[in-house]
C-alpha cells in the first residue's frame, strides 16, 4: 500500500471523488472490500447518506426468528445502522404492490423486535415523504436524541393519530430543524387534543421551521411568535388573514400581535413568507420581526407599484437603525412568470415600478441580494441606477424581473437605462457578479470615458452571463464591443426568452442578441488562439 494512503485526508478526499462520481455506490461498496484498511472508512461514505431506506432494512435478519418479540436486530444490521447520518423514506410507486407490501412487513417486524438503544443511534437528519398512511406509525422507529433535522412530507389532518408528535420534545431534544411541508397545520378543537405547533414549540433547541401549507390557526401563529429560539421561519400566511390591508379581519395577525406586543418573532433573522396578495405579507412584518437578515416574499398575485411601496417601508420601519445594517437579501416575486403586458399598452401608475418604490430599502446599506420579479413595468433611469448602486455597495446579486423583462410603458418612453448606467452600476457595486436588468441599446453605446486606473476599478471580472430580458438594440457589434470593456469575461446573454419572444418584434430583438453572443464566442476563440 502506498504511503500515501496511511494520511486519512487523502483517503477521504479519494472516497468522496468516488462517491460524486459513481451514483449507484458500487465502487464504494467495492472498495470496502478490497482491504481491511480500507473497508471502515468506505462503509462510513457508503452507509452515512442513504435516499432510501429500504437497503438498511434488507439487513434485518433478527439473531432468534422464530419470535421477533424477543429477537434483537442482526450485527450487521447495528453495524450499518450505526453509520447512516442522513436517511430518507421517499413514496414508492403504487403499481409496485410487492415493494409496497414488502417495505410494511419489515417495518412491522423492526417494530416487534426488542431494541434496548435508538434503532440509528448517530442520525442527524431524517426525511419522511412516504404517503402510505399505514406505515406513518413506524416514523417514530427511526427517531432518536442525536436527531437535528426532521422532514415531514405528506397529508394528514388528525395529530393526535400520531402519538410520536406529543414525544417529539423527549425523543428528539436535539432538534433544531423542522420541515412540514404539506401538513395542514392545524386548527382543532380544544378536544381533539394539541395541534403540532404547540409540540413544535415545546422543543428546546428549535431554530428553523418550515411549514408550506397555509392553514395555521391564529392563536398557534401566536404561541410561534412566541419562540424565542426561532430564527429561520418559512410559513403560508393563511386565509384567516384578510387581503384588505386597510380594515383587517377580527380574527386577523395584527389581534395576535397586539398580544404578544414587542416579543414577537423578537429573534427571526430569516423570514420566508407566502401569501395570496402584497397587503397581507406587510400585515404579517409590521411591526415586528427583527433583526432581519434576509426576507424572501412569494405572492399568488401581481402587486402594485403601491403595495410593494408599502410593504417596503414597513420592513424599514420594523427595523431600527442599527439593525438596518444586518439586512443581506431581500427577495420578492409573485407566480405570475409567464405573464407579459402588452408593449404597446398604456399602463396605469399603479403598473410602473419608479425609483420612488426602492427608497424604504436605501437604508439597508449592507444589502447583498436583490431580487425583484413581478408582473410590472419598470420605468427607470441612469441616474436612478447611480442612486440604488449608491445606497448599496456591497451588493452582489442585482435581479430586476429576471427573464421576465420590464414592458416598457408607452407613457414614459424615454425613461430607460444604457450601457453607460450599466458601467455606473458596477464601478459603484465591484463585488457583482450576477445581473438582470433591460437596457435601451438602439442608440451607439459610447463608454465614459475613463483613465487607465478608473477604467480597471469599472471592469466586472466575475460577471460572464448577463439576463438582459426585453432589452432593445440596433447594432450588435457596437453592443457587443460595449459590454466586453465592462465585462472582459462575458460568455453569454440571455435576452427574449419565451414568453417574451411572443411579442411584437420579440423574435427580431432576440436574433440580433444571437449575433452578440456570436461576437462574443468569436472573441472567446480569438483570444484563445492568441
Amino acid at each position: 500500500m502506498h504511503h500515501a494512503l496511511l494520511v486519512n485526508e487523502i483517503v477521504l478526499n479519494i472516497l468522496a471523488a468516488v462517491r460524486e462520481a459513481d451514483a449507484s455506490c458500487s465502487q464504494l461498496n467495492a472498495l470496502a472490500r478490497t482491504c481491511h484498511f480500507l473497508s471502515p472508512l468506505a462503509l462510513d461514505f457508503l452507509w452515512s447518506d442513504l435516499p432510501d431506506v429500504r437497503p438498511l432494512l434488507q439487513y434485518m435478519k433478527p439473531m432468534i426468528s422464530n419470535d421477533p418479540r424477543t429477537s434483537v436486530p442482526c450485527a450487521s444490521f447495528q453495524g450499518a445502522a450505526s453509520r447512516v447520518r442522513k436517511l430518507s423514506c421517499p413514496p414508492l410507486a403504487f403499481s409496485d404492490t410487492h415493494s409496497q407490501v414488502a417495505f410494511t412487513e419489515r417495518l412491522r417486524l423492526l417494530s416487534m423486535m426488542r431494541i434496548a438503544t435508538s434503532l440509528i443511534p448517530n442520525l442527524r437528519r431524517l426525511s419522511w415523504t412516504d404517503t402510505d398512511q399505514s406505515r406513518y406509525v413506524y416514523i417514530r422507529l427511526f427517531l432518536s436524541p442525536t436527531l437535528e433535522s426532521l422532514e415531514l412530507d405528506f397529508f394528514f389532518h388528525k395529530p393526535p393519530d400520531f402519538p410520536f408528535l406529543t414525544l417529539l420534545p423527549e425523543l428528539c431534544p436535539n432538534l433544531h430543524s423542522m420541515s412540514i411541508s404539506k401538513h395542514s397545520v392545524i386548527s382543532l378543537s380544544e378536544d381533539e387534543g394539541p395541534s403540532a405547533v404547540q409540540t413544535i414549540c415545546q422543543l428546546p433547541r428549535l431554530t428553523a421551521l418550515e411549514c408550506k401549507s397555509s392553514t395555521i390557526s391564529e392563536a398557534d401563529l401566536l404561541r410561534l411568535s412566541q419562540l424565542k429560539s426561532l430564527t429561520t421561519l418559512s410559513l403560508g400566511i393563511p386565509s384567516w388573514v384578510s387581503s384588505d390591508h386597510g380594515s383587517l379581519a377580527p380574527h386577523s395577525s395584527r389581534t395576535s400581535r397586539d398580544c404578544a406586543d414587542s416579543s414577537w418573532f423578537c429573534n427571526l433573522r430569516n423570514l420566508h413568507l407566502r401569501a395570496y396578495s402584497m397587503p397581507i405579507i406587510t400585515s404579517f412584518v409590521e411591526p415586528g420581526c427583527r433583526p432581519l437578515q434576509s426576507v424572501v416574499f412569494d405572492v399568488s398575485e401581481a402587486p402594485t407599484s403601491a403595495s410593494l411601496t408599502e410593504c417596503f417601508s414597513t420592513l424599514y420601519s420594523s427595523q431600527c437603525d442599527k439593525e438596518c445594517s444586518t439586512m443581506r437579501s431581500i427577495e420578492v416575486r409573485d407566480s405570475l412568470s409567464n405573464a407579459i403586458l402588452a408593449v404597446s399598452q398604456l399602463l396605469p401608475n399603479s403598473k410602473i415600478i419608479t425609483v420612488d418604490v426602492f427608497k424604504p430599502l436605501f437604508a439597508f446599506t449592507k444589502l447583498r441580494v436583490f431580487d425583484l420579479g413581478v408582473c410590472l413595468s419598470f420605468s427607470l433611469s441612469d441616474s436612478d441606477l447611480t442612486v440604488m448602486a449608491s445606497s448599496w455597495p456591497e451588493l452582489e446579486v442585482f435581479c430586476l424581473n429576471d427573464r421576465r423583462g420590464w414592458h416598457p410603458s408607452a407613457s414614459e418612453p424615454k425613461l430607460s437605462i444604457t450601457v453607460r448606467g450599466l458601467q455606473s452600476l458596477c464601478a459603484l457595486c465591484p463585488r457583482l457578479y450576477q445581473i438582470a436588468i433591460v437596457l435601451n441599446a438602439l442608440s451607439p453605446c459610447p463608454i465614459t470615458s475613463l483613465s487607465s486606473r478608473q477604467a480597471a476599478l469599472t471592469r466586472n471580472l466575475a460577471v460572464t452571463r448577463l439576463s438582459l430580458g426585453d432589452s432593445r438594440l440596433a447594432n450588435p457589434q457596437d453592443v457587443a464591443c460595449a459590454l466586453s470593456d465592462i465585462f472582459p469575461r462575458l460568455r453569454r446573454i440571455s435576452a427574449w426568452q419565451y414568453p417574451l419572444d411572443t411579442l411584437p418584434k420579440g423574435r427580431y430583438y432576440r436574433k440580433l442578441w444571437e449575433e452578440v453572443n456570436n461576437i462574443l464566442q468569436q472573441r472567446d476563440i480569438t483570444a484563445v488562439a492568441r
